[in-house]
């Protein structure tokens, strides 16, 4: 199976900018294609997209932006997430909604929440390795 990264954000949070790194490690694409997620033959779509690099080290990235975008549970023991949630000045409601939504799927998934953009710590982590600077205090913070 090929390898597979969600990026769990909300719209205004910044999450270009991690896009942006993801993309400048040799083995990641980060695309961001609007697609939903609901079986896991969806994979497929964004597995079809071209990588620059083809081989079994390639990582395919996808920005999900709305909570309706991702709906398989059978799709999460087969792909990594990372959560990226930097309040922002969108409606109070609507961020809520969508930050119940991250949080659920943490709670099921794991990943990586708010990593630090530093290339080091957040490639170790996204491979596999330690990585100090994950924030994984989510798990404490009440739903809003």
């Amino acid at each position: 199976m090929k390898k597979i990264l969600f990026i769990m954000t909300h719209l205004e949070s910044g999450w270009e900018e991690l896009a942006k790194v993801l993309n400048e490690h040799h083995n990641i694409v980060c695309f961001t294609t609007g697609y939903s997620y609901h079986h896991p033959k969806d994979l497929d779509f964004l597995t079809n997209h071209l990588h620059k690099k083809d081989n079994s080290a390639s990582i395919w990235a996808d920005v999900i932006l709305h909570n309706k975008d991702f709906t398989c549970k059978a799709l999460c023991k087969h792909c990594k997430f990372i959560y990226w949630d930097h309040p922002s000045d969108i409606d109070p409601v609507i961020y809520r909604y969508r930050l119940r939504g991250m949080t659920e799927y943490y709670r099921r998934t794991g990943g990586l929440w708010n990593p630090s953009l530093e290339r080091d710590g957040l490639f170790g982590a996204i491979f596999g390795r330690e990585d100090s600077l994950i924030a994984s205090e989510l798990l404490s913070r009440p739903l809003v």
